[in-house]
């Protein structure tokens, strides 16, 4: 496989590699990890996860099978890998590898790693390295990449070697087990879960810069790529018109890249001067056949008042000029972030400044811009994958139709921040449970076995781990669509929005929402009492909690009443505002902003 030539070589690489420049199993992981593109597992943990006999006997057929490999020595593991094998140290599947986990007699889950000098385990001690922690200061991948490789540190100085390395093997690989550079990076991405491809961030980089620091180092550069560089060709890709070229060897020109009748790109339009609107947080953006599109691009796509003011005048817009619209964007990372949810630090800041009426009248805002959206005069297709959280999924569930990648981490999280979901989402997540029943039974059947368990999705903050999850859920509908490959994920969306015009489109009326009432919250009432004594809440989680079931149930009216959104919205609004102004509120979304991690006072 194309993929294994070029990763196992890598893997092989980095491990003789580390004893070499000194550095521990958790540093390679640390500099391997999302700064520089690559999953979470990083070098050591990924190989857990196949295992190490795999990843041995792969390495073996690549040195055996390729005996001109200008790197083959790299393919022969240093001593401490055939003593784990021998001690059956195989990683996941043995409950033990570079890393395992032990437990307490307390139960307490303690990280351990190995230390290929002892061969024993130790506590993992995360290292730190200060061109990581700049990168997380950076918002795109090309800028992390230049990061974390000029960097002066220990981190960096061996990133930097090890993505040389990358870079001159990936090279030499071709025309020998790829005809182009496209092959190569594809089954990286593919099948390592790469974000870039050794070419891609060789780009990143710059080509003339890497080149010209491997030369200082004594190495070799390929002859095709100093012959690319000799004609002027200053990268692997590049973008004309909003289409995307590659520079391909053979010919010594560039070729259209190519993609999927089904993919419809946003980056692709935007270099098309398709931007219709935006602003440095949202965009509306022109995907062809009256179809436009509004692309977040906040940091982690979080909802914030730039956001709402694009949606509403991408609403106007839209409603003069379009067929219809889909909320979507192409960010990057791994799993990615459709959004993860609303702007706290705008949240905090009110907080902190007391400013309650500003908040409520940003919850009035996001209210207006999602109603809108939800009983507009054309379709709206929501397009979310990786994290949905909060706010995000809310924008989702507003939508008339979902087309979500199959991963998908949605939830309304709300509650870990001492807060409950303030776009509509306790009222939108309770209709999907109503909708999802057959028409007109929805006063005809026990409302309390659909209501206790939708509460509990918000008060425990559940949160999906696939699309397919999602559903099970509640959170998407029968109608909802899961697409498998994310590169076609905007397009599929595009054509739910062309489908749905050419069937006729009539906008949803509103009405009445049946509810719980006084009912439901006693029903949720029991089941907060048990969480509490099994010590799953805490007491001000219960606290939250129970205001929550008495927005989601409608507030004080009887069971089986019918109550229009905005009742539910203004009990929401209001709930929000009381909220903040908790104490232990404020300590949560403070605790969240500096640790990214929740707070259970």
């Amino acid at each position: 496989f194309v993929g294994n030539r070029i990763g196992v070589q890598g893997i092989g690489a980095v491990i003789n590699e580390m004893l070499e420049s000194d550095m521990t199993i958790p540093e390679v992981d640390a500099v391997f990890g999302p700064a520089l593109g690559r999953p979470r597992t990083a070098i050591f943990k990924t190989t857990d996860l196949v295992g190490l006999d795999t990843m041995i006997h792969v390495l073996k057929n690549s040195y055996d099978l390729c005996p001109d490999d200008e790197q083959r020595d790299t393919h022969l593991l240093p001593e401490f890998i055939n003593k784990m094998a021998e001690k059956n140290l195989l990683g996941n599947k043995t409950q033990g590898g570079f890393y395992k986990t032990e437990l307490t007699p307390e139960w307490k889950k303690i990280r351990k790693v190995l230390n290929p000098s002892t061969m024993e385990y130790e506590d993992l001690v995360r290292p730190s390295f200060p061109c990581i922690d700049e990168a997380k200061k950076k918002s795109t991948l090309k800028e992390k990449v230049c990061c974390v490789l000029n960097g002066d540190d220990k981190g960096g100085k061996f990133a930097w070697k090890m993505a040389a390395n990358n870079f001159l093997y990936a090279a030499n690989r071709i025309p020998e087990i790829a005809d182009t550079i496209v092959e190569i990076d594809n089954s990286m991405k593919w099948g390592y879960s790469f974000e870039m491809g050794p070419f891609e961030a060789w780009d990143a980089y710059g080509v003339k810069e890497a080149v010209e620091r491997i030369e200082k180092e004594g190495f070799n550069v390929p002859a095709n790529v100093k012959k690319m560089l000799a004609k002027g060709n200053a990268s692997f890709y590049k973008l004309e018109s909003g289409i995307k070229y590659f520079y391909d060897f053979a010919s010594e020109s560039y070729k259209k890249v190519p993609v999927s009748k089904n993919m419809v790109s946003i980056a692709a339009a935007k270099g098309n001067n398709k931007t219709v609107m935006g602003n440095k947080s949202a965009s509306l953006v022109d995907i062809g056949d009256d179809v436009f599109c509004i692309e977040f691009h906040s940091k982690m796509n979080a909802l914030n008042q730039e956001i709402f003011e694009v949606l509403a005048q991408a609403l106007d817009y839209v409603d003069n000029n379009g067929a219809g619209l889909v909320i979507g964007n192409e960010a990057g990372g791994m799993p990615g972030a459709f959004s993860a949810g609303a702007d706290l630090s705008v949240v905090s800041k009110f907080c902190h400044d007391k400013k309650y009426a500003e908040i409520d009248a940003f919850l009035k805002e996001g209210h207006k811009s999602i109603q809108r959206a939800k009983y507009s005069p054309f379709p709206v297709i929501a397009a979310p994958y990786g994290l949905v959280l909060g706010g995000g999924c809310e924008v989702c569930l507003s939508a008339d139709k979902m087309v979500a990648h199959s991963e998908l981490y949605m939830g309304l999280v709300e509650i870990g921040v001492g807060l409950l979901p303030g776009g509509g989402g306790c009222m939108n997540l309770w209709k999907k449970y109503i909708n999802a029943l057959p028409a007109k039974t929805a006063k005809d059947i026990d409302l309390a076995k659909l209501f206790v368990p939708a509460f509990m999705k918000v008060g425990m903050a559940a949160v999906s781990m696939s699309a397919a999850q999602a559903r099970g859920n509640g959170f998407l509908g029968l109608a909802d669509r899961i697409v498998f490959n994310r590169d076609n994920l905007i397009g599929e969306a595009k054509k739910e929005v062309l489908k749905m015009v050419d069937d006729g489109y009539v906008p949803p009326s509103k009405q009445g929402l049946i509810v719980m009432g006084d009912a439901g919250q006693g029903m949720v009432n029991a089941e907060i009492f048990n969480m509490l004594k099994g010590k799953f809440m805490s007491e001000y989680d219960a606290f939250l909690a129970k205001r929550i079931a008495y927005v989601m149930s409608g507030g004080d009216v009887r069971v089986g009443s019918f109550v229009d959104e905005d009742t539910i919205l203004k009990l929401e609004r209001e709930a929000f505002v009381d909220f903040c102004k908790e104490e232990k509120t404020v300590a949560r979304i403070d605790h969240m902003l500096k640790t990214g991690k929740p707070l259970r006072n």
